[in-house]
């Protein structure tokens, strides 16, 4: 390396010791034309002085070198007298100061956040103490700003979950009303009805009883955003027998269930049960029309996440479409092939995403689905 070139940079703060140690000339150089601020002031620790400081110092703080130089900073006012006293503090026990946040103030006023080192070093026989600081501001404002949003959308999400709930809450009333009155149309007019009439009746209390199951879908998803989640280590072999057994009536003997190994799983017992009863009774329903339907359940695991996986041999999907497959009330097959409300995969979804997790799907049109969600181990 060549320490008297003019095109000298510096990578952190060892290197400009290390440089400084070799070549007092080369660290002039390196100070001149850092691409960070850097000052030399001496080390008397209750009135450290500025001596020196390079061109990025001035054009970031605002100062000229006049105002600059036989001042501490807190003269200046780069420095207030708290954050001066702690730097002291930490030089005094640490003897340096090493990759630490100083939060500084420019000659306008306003905050200059920067991570900042400082160490003892000796020019001509004297001692000083060189300072860097990396300008972050920048970063720490567009972290403010995104904790700005995420605070917004959690309020909406809030409200939007309020709002869900209410609505699907208060339909339930008139929809019992509705299912009362279909009730007495049956019980005390049935006889009379003509063939028309009884097909109406029952047009109006399919449509009820859909209903119903809309509302309870959009409920449970509601509910979802509110639960917290009490995560233990999972059986999930066990977990999908228990699954498996509930939706017996869903498999017909000509049904092959082809069960791989499932990897233990730190979750939820209750979410992430509803992710696999959702995710097997879709293949189930969506291969129920082959011949000879196969629905196959296995995990894999690496150092970062564990995966499972349930496939389908079933009626499959364009993945053109797949970007509506995880929202509320989206459908990619018509309720006269398949029924359902289409909520299933929203929560799904909603689930694995409280677990820090992923959900992905693979599908081609009547060849079969697969839908696989990733938790961190």
């Amino acid at each position: 390396m060549d320490l008297f070139s003019n095109d000298i940079k510096i990578d952190d703060f060892d290197s400009a010791v290390r440089l400084f140690r070799e070549s007092r000339e080369g660290f002039v150089k390196l100070f001149n034309t850092s691409p960070v601020c850097m000052s030399m002031t001496t080390t008397t620790l209750g009135k450290r002085t500025y001596v020196r400081v390079n061109e990025k110092f001035l054009s970031t703080f605002g100062f000229t070198e006049e105002e600059i130089i036989g001042r501490t900073s807190v003269e200046i006012g780069i420095l207030d007298q708290p954050e001066s006293d702690r730097v002291r503090q930490l030089i005094a026990e640490k003897g340096r100061l090493q990759n630490d946040y100083v939060k500084c103030i420019a000659k306008d006023g306003r905050i200059v956040h920067t991570v900042s080192s400082i160490e003892m070093m000796e020019m001509n026989g004297e001692p000083y103490l060189v300072s860097f600081f990396v300008d972050v501001s920048r970063i720490i404002d567009q972290q403010d700003i995104i904790e700005q949003h995420a605070r917004q959308l959690e309020a909406l999400n809030k409200e939007l979950e309020s709002f869900s709930y209410s609505v699907s809450h208060d339909l339930r009333a008139p929809l019992r009303a509705i299912n009362g009155y279909i009730k007495i149309l049956e019980d005390e007019f049935g006889a009379n009805l003509n063939a028309e009439g009884k097909r109406l009746l029952d047009t109006v209390q399919r449509n009820a009883l859909k209903m119903n199951s809309l509302i309870s879908d959009l409920l449970n998803f509601s509910k979802l955003g509110k639960l917290p989640v009490n995560k233990r280590t999972l059986d999930m072999q066990a977990l999908t027998s228990e699954v498996l057994a509930e939706l017996k009536n869903s498999i017909t003997d000509h049904t092959e269930i082809r069960l791989g190994t499932l990897h233990p799983l730190r979750g939820d017992y209750t979410l992430i049960r509803q992710v696999m009863h959702n995710l097997i009774a879709n293949a189930l329903k969506y291969s129920s029309k082959r011949e000879k339907p196969v629905v196959e359940i296995f995990s894999e695991v690496n150092d970062h996440a564990v995966t499972f996986t349930v496939r389908d041999n079933g009626a499959g999907f364009d993945m053109k479409y797949a970007e509506k497959l995880f929202g509320v009330f989206q459908r990619l097959h018509k309720v006269s092939e398949f029924e359902g409300t289409g909520v299933g995969l929203a929560i799904v979804q909603r689930v694995i995403n409280k677990h820090g997790g992923t959900v992905s799907a693979v599908a081609e049109p009547d060849k079969g689905a697969t839908f696989s969600f990733s938790i961190p181990v």
